[in-house]
Formats: structure tokens, C-alpha cells, sequence
């Protein structure tokens, strides 16, 4: 019976196994649709111009923001200084026990209390006012040098990461290039007209291209995380940069660019409320010399006998005497601070001078080097990649002829790029030295 049973069994037809395939593969296909509608959307990549990258750097950068603490600290000392009184009063209390001998004899507490308070006068409370403003001055001009800085460094690496994207771009233009060369060889190589080692070489050429191409990449995204990295941002989310790198580039003055650093450059004030400061406080130190008056009041119960007192009340003022101390060793640690604040001063100006001096030097330098690669010229470049390739295509070059015209045509377009990084570099070392926007400082 069993062997009947299994007999009677019919084998799957062809048709029923493909249709099962088809059911299991469109099964398949529904559970991936599924998925991606399930799954959440992809977060667009924030689009960042050089001018929101500056404000996000300026409002996050953990660095600008520890810098702005001094400020806080700064308005404390300010806060401090108006106090009406820079002394607290003192509150004093006692008692002491009066023992009578005599005849009916016994004991008697006597409390005593006392307030006093030491008074600034010669104009004290003035000078340290002043001194507290100069500081919070000094401090506002520390702050706003350190956001001449983090702008820099906002537009420095905003660009060189443009620059790593255009060079990108190039890479992957190349590498496009030889593939077609690639392709175009193979298709040479069967029909008979070029060598199998011409076919090796464009094979070989455009792996190299390839890598090339990879490691620009890996520039680029390393390019992206500095400048996420600058704004305090997470490196997690995608940026994409708006903007490209300049091929305008504009003479400047010199006169004009020295002249608003040394108005401009908020280092350089800030030496200068430092010796403001320092000089406010060797004026408060000279006033400190008056000892201030320490005034003080008491009252008093007193026991002449047994349950019988006398209440006493009074005041008194004093003051120390200036006889060893006259705040000379203050007075001379900051005549010292003087001193080097002023030669600080001085060294800041000849730094700032060399500063400008030095970056309009390498802005000129890169402006007549990216003179050199007109537009026009450029475009000519750009044409005759496509040019090479339709003449090996057509068997008119060969192979060796159209690697010699590629790299020179890649070397200049790389020269161009790297000329007009190396200028818009150039145009943000001149705008921090000065201060100033870079506008300002273009000749009419």
C-alpha cells in the first residue's frame, strides 16, 4: 500500500517550479519596498555658504566661546568695583564677669558689643572703578581678537574645502576620461588596429586614475570634518559647501591696508587698555598709601555694685601708620608691568606692520600667478581634453602621443586650481592682518 501511495505521486512540472521562483522573488522585492518605506528618511545635507559658516563658527566654536568667558570675569571685576564700600562692617560681642568682695557680694555679667568699619577716601573707589573699566576694555578687545581668528580659520577651512571639492571634480573628470580611453583601446586591440600592450597601458592608466581619484575623496571628506570640526558642530550629520573659489582677484593698497591694521587690529588695543590699566592701578596703589580710617562704636553695661549698672556708649577712630609699609614693593612690580606692557606694546605694532607686509606679498605673488591662467585659456584646456579623446578614438593619435598631451593638460588645470587656492589663502591672510573686510581694502 505504501508503495502504491508513493507511486501515485506526480513529480513538479517545469512551469510550476518558475512560477514558484517569480513568487519568491517578487516576495522578496516587496519586503525591500517595505523597508525603505518603514525606514526613516534620509537627513538632507545642510547647505553651508562662507558667510553662514562664518556666524555658526562665531556663535559655536568651543574655542571663541572659553575666549568670551573673560569677559564674564572681566564684568565681575567691574561689578566689585562699585561697591559703595569695599569693606564689610565688623560686628564684635562680649560680656565679662565682675566679682565684688565685699559685703553683700556676688557676681555680675557685663555685655559689651562694638561695630566698625573701615572707609576709603582719597578717591579710592574712583580709581579702582577706573582700573576695573580699562580691564573689561582689555578684555572686550581680547574677545574680539579671538573672533578676528576663528573667522579666519572658518574661511580657511571653508575654502580648502572647496578647493579639495573642484580638485575632486577634476579627479573623477579624469578618471571618466580614462575609462573611455580604456574602453576605446579594448575596442582598438579586437578589431586588430593597436598591440595588446597599448590595450595594458590605458587598463593600467585608468586604475591609476581610479586611486587617484579615491584618495581626493578621502581629502574632500576630511576637508568637510575641519570644517565641521571649526564650527562646533558634530561630525555626523552632511555638509555640502555653496560657493567656489574666486577667479577674481583684485589689486589692494598697501598704504591704505597698514594703516587700518594699526586703527584696526583689536590685539594691538588691547595692549593699549593694558597700559591704561596698569596705569589706573599704580594710581590706586599711590592712594592706597593714605590709610583709611577704621571707624568704630561700642556700647557697654557696666556694674559698680550689685543690681546696680551704668550703661556706656561711645566710638573711636583709628587707623594704621604707614611706617614700614608704603606699597613700595607694588609700586615697583608695577612700574615693571608698565614697562613690559609698553614693550609688548611696541613688538605687537612691528608684528602687525610684518604681518600685512608679508601677506600682501603673498597675495601680489598669487594674483599675477592666477593671472597667468586667463579664462580663456582655461577653456581652451577644458576643450582639449574632449579633443584627445576623439582623436584616439578615430586612430589618430597613439597611445604614448595621448598620455604626453593628458598629463600636461592635467598639470596645467591642476596648476590653475592650486593657483587660484593658493590666492583666495592669500585674500584671507590679508583680511586678518588688516582687521578688516577685504573691500575695504580693493583700490578703486
Amino acid at each position: 500500500m505504501a508503495s502504491e501511495k508513493t507511486g501515485s505521486r506526480r513529480p513538479l512540472s517545469g512551469s510550476s517550479i518558475m512560477l514558484g521562483n517569480r513568487l519568491g522573488a517578487l516576495a522578496a522585492l516587496c519586503a525591500i519596498l517595505m523597508a525603505q518605506m518603514l525606514a526613516p528618511p534620509m537627513a538632507a545635507a545642510e547647505t553651508l555658504t562662507v558667510e553662514q559658516a562664518v556666524a555658526i563658527a562665531l556663535r559655536r566654536n568651543p574655542d571663541l566661546l572659553a575666549a568670551r568667558q573673560e569677559l564674564e570675569i572681566a564684568r565681575a571685576l567691574v561689578v566689585k568695583a562699585h561697591y559703595l564700600n569695599q569693606f564689610n562692617p565688623q560686628v564684635e560681642a562680649g560680656a565679662s564677669q565682675a566679682h565684688f568682695q565685699f559685703s553683700p557680694g556676688g557676681n555680675e555679667a557685663q555685655p559689651a558689643a562694638s561695630v566698625s568699619l573701615e572707609l576709603e577716601v582719597a578717591g579710592q573707589r574712583g580709581k579702582r572703578i577706573e582700573e576695573a573699566d580699562q580691564n573689561l576694555a582689555r578684555a572686550r578687545a581680547n574677545v574680539a581678537d579671538a573672533e578676528r581668528r576663528t573667522k579666519a580659520r572658518a574661511q580657511y577651512a571653508f575654502y580648502q574645502a572647496v578647493y579639495l571639492r573642484q580638485r575632486l571634480e577634476l579627479m573623477q573628470q579624469i578618471e571618466d576620461l580614462n575609462l573611455r580611453l580604456r574602453d576605446a583601446s579594448m575596442v582598438r586591440f579586437h578589431s586588430g588596429e593597436t598591440p595588446k600592450l597599448e590595450a595594458n597601458l590605458a587598463a593600467v592608466r585608468y586604475d591609476q586614475s581610479r586611486r587617484t581619484t579615491l584618495l581626493a575623496r578621502r581629502d574632500y571628506e576630511n576637508g568637510l570634518r575641519a570644517v565641521q570640526q571649526i564650527l562646533g558642530m558634530l561630525p555626523r550629520g552632511a555638509i555640502e559647501l555653496s560657493g567656489s573659489l574666486s577667479h577674481h582677484a583684485p589689486e589692494v593698497e598697501p598704504k591704505l591696508a597698514l594703516q587700518l591694521a594699526m586703527a584696526n587690529r583689536p590685539d594691538l588695543r588691547a595692549h593699549d587698555y593694558e597700559i591704561k590699566r596698569i596705569t589706573a592701578d599704580i594710581a590706586l596703589t599711590r592712594r592706597l598709601i593714605i590709610p583709611n580710617p577704621i571707624i568704630t562704636g561700642f556700647a557697654e553695661r557696666t556694674a559698680d555694685a550689685p543690681g546696680q549698672f551704668i550703661r556706656v556708649l561711645g566710638g573711636s577712630v583709628g587707623f594704621s601708620i604707614p611706617l614700614f609699609d608704603h606699597k613700595q614693593a607694588e609700586l615697583t612690580a608695577l612700574h615693571g608691568q608698565l614697562r613690559r606692557a609698553s614693550y609688548e606694546r611696541t613688538a605687537v605694532r612691528l608684528t602687525i606692520e610684518q604681518q600685512v607686509r608679508d601677506a600682501l606679498a603673498a597675495y601680489d605673488s598669487a594674483r599675477e600667478v592666477v593671472q597667468l591662467f586667463e579664462s580663456d585659456a582655461v577653456g581652451r584646456i577644458r576643450e582639449s581634453f574632449g579633443l584627445i579623446e576623439g582623436s584616439y578614438s578615430a586612430g589618430k593619435t597613439g597611445l604614448i602621443e595621448l598620455i604626453v598631451a593628458e598629463n600636461d593638460l592635467v598639470a596645467t588645470d591642476s596648476s590653475y586650481l592650486d593657483a587660484l587656492w593658493d590666492c583666495e589663502a592669500a585674500r584671507i591672510g590679508v583680511e586678518t592682518a588688516v582687521g578688516r573686510d577685504f573691500q575695504a581694502l580693493v583700490k578703486p
